[in-house]
């Protein structure tokens, strides 16, 4: 049985790929293809990155992963990954499928040293004949917009500027995409770039299951994930998270805040402005990965003028 294993980047669509194995996995099954997540009430498979982390030496820090899992100590963090493992034995005997699909955004947001991303490696390449990476790189300036309205959902009250400067280098890919391809090897790493010129029809879905080998037709789409909040909701929600907490003790919504906002955001004009980088903030952005991109096109997407189309 292979393996293909998503790696996110976080705000890449990932959510939209989760619902579409979730609300297809039987019909994918009939195809040879099997998505099995620990959590399936969760989109993401955090189990795939505690993985990485947990068997590297590290412990889990992210918050609300810890909250919502349960797992606020390392020797719960260990179970975990124990029985994920076990798990896996059982279905290489048990699993008829050829391919397992994997997905998880907190792959690349957590696993950052060679160690860790060598850790859920050598776990997988021990139940699975061959296993596959694959990730989508947004361009830089959606990026750093999408990742602050993610940033204010979760409770956040920074300004869009600081949020700006916070994250200007943890947009190169170059950087991300070599850590990656010296821990399992470039043949086994692939990137694909989410704009509508480079994916398959133009569209994630088609793009993800042309890689993944999976027949979409008469498959059920999802409805759209996770879409950027307008400038107006950000403004709002960064006043309300100044006050209430966005999630409770054990994780899930608190409803204290859910109440507020949806009394407040009434008022809000539809749809709203689009949140958008300033000129100076994009020259900023575009001179800083200039060098970062090219390497990266020259090495992965020789065919192109330039790597994303916001560079022409």
């Amino acid at each position: 049985m292979k393996a293909l294993i998503h790696i996110g980047m976080p705000k890449t669509g990932s959510s939209t790929i989760q619902a579409f194995l979730k609300i297809n996995a039987e019909a994918l099954r009939a195809q040879g293809l099997r998505h099995d997540p620990v959590n399936p009430r969760f989109g993401s498979q955090y189990e795939l990155a505690a993985t990485g982390l947990v068997r590297a030496g590290a412990a889990m820090s992210d918050a609300v992963a810890l909250r919502v899992l349960g797992l606020r100590d390392p020797a719960a963090q260990q179970a975990y990954v124990d029985a994920f493992e076990a798990r896996l034995q059982h279905g290489q005997q048990a699993w008829g499928e050829r391919v397992f699909l994997g997905s998880s955004e907190h792959i690349h947001a957590w696993l950052t040293r060679p160690e860790q991303i060598t850790a859920l490696d050598t776990v997988l390449r021990r139940y699975f004949d061959s296993v596959q990476y694959l990730v989508y790189l947004r361009p830089q300036g959606e990026m750093v917009v999408s990742a602050y309205s993610e940033r204010i959902r979760r409770g956040e009250t920074l300004s869009f500027n600081d949020h700006f400067n916070q994250r200007l280098k943890a947009l190169n890919y170059w950087k991300s995409l070599r850590l990656w391809a010296k821990a399992v090897g470039e043949a086994r790493l692939t990137p694909r770039l989410l704009t509508p010129d480079a994916l398959v029809g133009g569209d994630l879905l088609d793009d993800f299951c042309a890689i993944a080998g999976i027949d979409r037709t008469g498959l059920q789409t999802p409805r759209r994930m996770n879409t950027s909040l307008s400038a107006e909701a950000i403004a709002l929600r960064r006043q309300i998270n100044r006050f209430l907490p966005v999630r409770n003790r054990k994780g899930g919504r608190a409803k204290p805040y859910q109440l507020a906002l949806r009394l407040l955001e009434r008022r809000l004009p539809q749809p709203g402005t689009r949140l958008q980088l300033s000129d100076g903030q994009r020259q900023i952005l575009l001179a800083d990965h200039a060098e970062a991109n090219e390497k990266l096109r020259a090495r992965y997407f020789p065919e192109r003028a330039t790597l994303f189309p916001t560079e022409s």
